[in-house]
């Protein structure tokens, strides 16, 4: 028993001792690993990696940003880098400079504190404005610094593109040396209030003379102007040495009309800004996001479509909206997109109670992949079959997929002989109800001549994709041949030798300058003489509105709908959205 009790007692003294052990080791284990947590948070809030001067370098860095760290460092951050200066090396001064080097050390700076704020109004490859200053011209590029709010982020200054901020909304102050624009500092991020519109004079940038009035009293560069008043923009330039001039709404719409006073179409939320582009005028709309969607939505989609299929295109319309935002095309003259069909409609139509609504109910919804707003592409009517950016000889990213939109098994209609069963008979699909579900194509040689190679003679498809777009095709003409391997491209070459099209419910159409689709089959070619039988009307990427419509009236809801359609995107108000 003895014996017993002490081997029993040497056991729990060893174990006493092992669990001493165990703990001191986990208690060594959980100082390591709480330095470690410590020094990479140190890490993560102290500034980017650095870099020093080399000492054989001398030179001049124009338009650098200068400040101090968290360590009194004195930094020069140039072309996206931040460099050390000599450890002796002072300066009381934080902002845009010329620094001199030399031998490796900063022996000269140059600051340069001018500076105008404002709002973007307009840039160019050579020049940029602010909203109410004359235009300024700049060299070579004009680097745009993002300054942190927190002193403490791991990175107090970076450097973005000037093709990243947003005319009409990036808030900014531009640094000015010698009349020059020589830098932008932007110290908070862009909030996306107001959407700028190029209004097109039917296919045209620029409008000879631009005639607008009010029902109601409005400004002209802040002057009032009494009701009903017609002023143009040849006689408001003709005094005038700026580029711009901002016409304003009082308790009453703008309008567009002629030199007599007649209106032209429906009024203009927002207000008006006239540019002097070359020897004509750009007209552009200024007005909220929402005030745009509302005009957009009746102008995209018919007002008698179901309900939650408005509002589904109100998210879409305002994604699509807010994703063109930066697009460079319109900035040198302030806009960021037109109101044509290359972006979206806008104000052919006037406002209804309807669609209104719609747009009131999704207010701020847009769609997200990761973070991102998406590409949100949409189009009338689809043949069946979803596309993806195949059909335009790109990759396309997860959330926009070629998938079967029929109530029949899915079939690869890449084969030619699957695809003439497809697009010849009776197919149940939630675009049926559209006149563009199918169609026939009538075309001929006497219509166009390509100038290298003369009359066509012949068309063949060469690829077509498993939803059934022609991917390439083929055409010959008399002295050579052309491949055509981009959905718009096949469209518009096809348009140019269309000379009747008749539609599902027997419609006829002529004068058109493209075929509804690129998913159609050559159903027969004589004598110059070509008919294309096809299906749908669009890109057919995205959200078909027609199908949109038909689940809608099925009993699907707005959010069902662009689920439908864009795969595993979420929708987010925009001001939750990363927009950088």
């Amino acid at each position: 028993v003895k014996g017993k009790w002490s081997t029993n007692r040497i056991m729990k003294n060893n174990g006493m001792k092992t669990l001493m052990i165990a703990l001191l080791v986990i208690t060594v284990v959980t100082v390591v690993l709480t330095l470690l947590i410590v020094a990479k948070l140190t890490h993560s809030t102290s500034v980017q990696e650095e870099t020093s001067f080399e000492e054989s370098f001398s030179g001049t860095l124009y338009n650098a940003y200068l400040y101090e760290d968290q360590g009194n460092k004195l930094i020069v951050f140039y072309e996206g880098k931040n460099y050390v200066a000599h450890e002796n090396a002072k300066s009381d001064y934080t902002g845009v400079a010329d620094i001199e080097i030399t031998n490796g050390k900063i022996t000269k700076i140059y600051a340069k504190s001018d500076s105008i704020e404002g709002i973007l109004d307009s840039y160019s490859d050579y020049s940029v404005q602010i909203k109410g200053y004359e235009e300024l011209e700049y060299e070579n590029l004009l680097p745009v610094y993002v300054i942190a709010d927190n002193q403490m982020t791991k990175q107090v200054v970076h450097q973005k593109n000037l093709t990243d901020l947003v005319v009409g909304n990036s808030k900014i102050s531009l640094i000015v040396a010698d009349h020059k624009a020589c830098a932008i500092i932007q110290s908070s991020e862009d909030a996306y209030a107001n959407v700028r519109v190029l209004i097109k004079n039917k296919s045209k940038t620029k409008y000879q003379n631009i005639y607008v009035k009010s029902k109601q009293s409005f400004t002209v560069d802040g002057k009032t102007m009494e009701a009903q008043t017609v002023v143009n923009a040849k006689q408001l330039f003709a005094d005038k040495k700026t580029k711009e001039v901002l016409i304003e709404p009082g308790e009453e719409l703008l309008y567009l009309c002629d030199k007599n006073g007649n209106v032209k179409g429906t009024g203009y939320e927002g207000s008006f800004l006239f540019r002097k582009a070359g020897n004509g005028f750009v007209l552009i709309n200024e007005l909220p996001v929402e005030d745009y969607v509302r005009y957009v939505l009746p102008s995209e989609m018919p007002v008698h479509f179901a309900y939650e299929a408005l509002k589904a295109q109100a998210v879409c319309a305002r994604t699509f909206a807010y994703e063109q935002m930066k697009s460079t095309e319109y900035a040198k003259y302030g806009a960021n997109l037109d109101d044509t069909t290359s972006y979206q409609v806008y104000h052919s139509s006037g406002c209804y109670e309807i669609t209104d609504q719609a747009v009131e109910d999704t207010a701020g919804m847009v769609l997200t992949y990761e973070d991102r707003l998406i590409n949100c592409y949409y189009y009338s009517t689809s043949a069946g079959y979803s596309e993806n950016l195949e059909v335009w000889n790109t990759d396309s990213p997860p959330y926009l997929v070629a998938e079967n939109h029929t109530k029949e098994k899915t079939r690869n209609l890449s084969k030619k002989r699957v695809f003439h069963k497809f697009i010849t008979r009776t197919v149940e699909a939630y675009d049926m109800e559209s006149p563009y579900f199918r169609w026939q194509a009538e075309l001929s040689d006497k219509m166009a001549m390509d100038s290298k190679f003369g009359h066509l003679k012949k068309l063949e498809v060469k690829e077509r994709s498993k939803s059934g777009y022609v991917l390439a095709l083929r055409a010959v003409f008399e002295d050579g041949e052309r491949i055509y391997n981009k959905e718009n491209e096949i469209r518009f070459f096809l348009g140019g030798y269309l000379t009747n099209l008749t539609l599902a419910d027997g419609t006829k159409k002529a004068g058109l300058s493209s075929v509804p689709s690129a998913c159609f089959e050559i159903k027969s070619q004589k004598n110059g003489k070509f008919v294309l039988i096809g299906g749908g009307f669009g890109h057919d990427i995205g959200m078909s509105q027609y199908g949109a419509d038909s689940m809608g009236k099925e009993g699907k809801n707005w959010q069902e709908i662009l689920s439908s359609f864009y795969k595993d995107a979420e929708i987010r108000n925009i001001f939750d959205v990363n927009q950088e």
